[in-house]
């Protein structure tokens, strides 16, 4: 095919390893397909290189700025036809406590949470403290792939925040759920939004954290999670309902966690799911019946400009 494909990866994120990894299996797939597909890493001069060289861009850059929305005005502004969600759609599903109050205005359920940073921390030492009884956990609030994440009690959060604040930005707090259940649910463009079966993660670490999540034999997958059918088509209903409210474009993953009492709640919303050998999205499509290339060529075929509009 003579169609010219870019593949774009990297950038400054603290994801960017992810994204290379994530781009090597997608290109090697374009060109199993017949593709004319190159890899590009992301950097200053990214505008100058794509134009007139591309005519579609497979966006695979993970956290920011691939996927808050700079680079989709960089695409739109080009009119080069491109993976992935539109600027507003990215802009907030990747600042998760933006995220929260969103889809906590669908009706869906969303953990107690809070905004923090080192402005409201200073004014307010005893936030944590007054908000949440027992465990807590904390992650980056634009960041991804649970860099910076960790758990702890309140009242030790505040010390343990003034180091991380400084390295990863903002950060939102949400209560921690004792012995849930974490599942992961992966949503396509296939004629229609497409819900995938979920996956229920089994992290060997505390929680599904960076090495958990890429480290081979730190996680096990289950799939179909063990939760009762009516559970799981909630779950599958609240992330179509998130996608498409949001307008969201190409593919999502939407997370939850699953208390012992059956309670859902939404964690947060992925605009750009890894796309490696060990990223839940892809496992989910083959376990549908997508092997990988065919998935990688479906997600390609949703590339468009205009998102937004």
């Amino acid at each position: 095919m003579d169609e010219r494909i870019c593949v774009l990866y990297g950038g400054p994120s603290k994801e960017s390893e992810v994204s290379r990894r994530s781009a090597l299996r997608i290109n090697h797939a374009l060109l199993k397909k017949g593709y004319n597909s190159k890899l590009l890493e992301y950097g200053a001069d990214s505008a100058s290189q794509l134009k007139g060289n591309f005519e579609k861009i497979f966006n695979i850059m993970h956290g920011r700025p691939g996927e808050d929305g700079l680079v989709q005005g960089l695409f739109e502004h080009l009119q080069i036809p491109y993976t992935g969600s539109g600027i507003i759609p990215s802009a907030i599903t990747m600042n998760k406590y933006i995220n929260q109050q969103v889809v906590m205005s669908f009706g869906i359920p969303v953990l107690k949470s809070v905004y923090l940073n080192s402005d409201i921390l200073s004014d307010d030492p005893g936030i944590l403290k007054r908000n949440f009884p027992g465990k807590i956990i904390l992650k980056p609030n634009t960041g991804g792939s649970s860099v910076g994440a960790f758990i702890c009690k309140a009242e030790e959060a505040a010390e343990r925040l003034e180091g991380k604040i400084k390295e990863f930005g903002d950060y939102i707090a949400e209560e921690y759920v004792e012995n849930g259940t974490e599942v992961t649910v992966g949503i396509i463009k296939d004629n229609g939004v497409r819900v995938l079966t979920p996956l229920q993660l089994v992290p060997k670490n505390a929680f599904y954290d960076y090495h958990a999540k890429y480290t081979s034999g730190m996680t096990d997958f289950i799939i179909p999670p063990k939760l009762s059918s009516e559970t799981t088509e909630r779950m599958m209903k609240m992330s179509s309902e998130i996608f498409v409210k949001l307008r969201m474009d190409t593919f999502a993953r939407v997370d939850f966690i699953v208390s012992k009492e059956n309670e859902i709640y939404e964690l947060e919303v992925n605009s750009i799911p890894g796309m490696t050998d060990l990223s839940d999205l892809p496992q989910e499509a083959e376990f549908d019946g997508i092997e990988y290339a065919e998935l990688v060529e479906k997600l390609l075929m949703t590339a468009g400009v205009n998102k937004d509009a």
